[in-house]
């Protein structure tokens, strides 16, 4: 039983990556790359100690936001409509309504994740760690000495990227639903030629 939850998880999960891309859709999409940018300009906010404290008090918003409007989404246009852009095509490709859902998904994933993640390092991991473990550690591996601070920086600046992904998302979902609610309109339009001819 335990083990079909996990199935079932890993299932999704992985319809949610294909559909959306995978790894290229990330590594090749602008907004992967203006958040980067924006996260190197902006060093001074993921250097502060206490940079977290930004993506904790927004992000819980945001995620109850977006899961109102992914419920908008889901309600928007008519069964004709929804059959006309569902379903994959000849070469076995996703539909557009599933490719917008996954945008979608993948807004609503990151904001998750730069969540805990920002959760994680208000606990302060690398810095409380017991005492007697560094000792361990570095009479081991001497190596490790002053490492804690380049971790701490990383992990800083990785948070904060996941951080303004997450809002750079939003508008990449934005600009996904701009354009199926243009295939509605031009499908309304449509609608509207035949009722007039038929009334002719």
């Amino acid at each position: 039983m335990r083990s079909n939850q996990y199935s079932g998880i890993k299932k999704i999960f992985g319809r949610y990556w294909i559909a959306y891309g995978g790894w290229n859709s990330i590594l090749y999409s602008p907004y992967f790359h203006f958040s980067l940018i924006i996260s190197i300009v902006a060093h001074g906010a993921w250097r502060n100690a206490s940079w977290y404290d930004l993506p904790i008090s927004i992000l819980p918003s945001i995620i109850g936001f977006s899961l109102g409007g992914y419920a908008i989404w889901l309600a928007l246009g008519d069964d004709k409509f929804k059959a006309g852009i569902s379903g994959k095509n000849a070469e076995g490709e996703d539909s557009p309504f599933i490719k917008v859902n996954a945008a979608f998904v993948h807004f609503i994933v990151l904001q998750i994740l730069a969540l805990i993640f920002s959760l994680g390092a208000q606990s302060r991991p690398i810095y409380n760690i017991p005492v007697n473990w560094k000792i361990a550690i570095l009479e081991v591996a001497p190596v490790f000495s002053g490492v804690n601070e380049y971790l701490t920086y990383f992990a800083s600046f990785f948070g904060y990227f996941l951080f303004i992904y997450a809002i750079m998302s939003a508008l990449a979902a934005t600009m996904a639903i701009f354009r199926i609610a243009g295939w509605l309109d031009h499908h309304h339009a449509n609608q509207k030629k035949i009722v007039s001819k038929n009334n002719l």
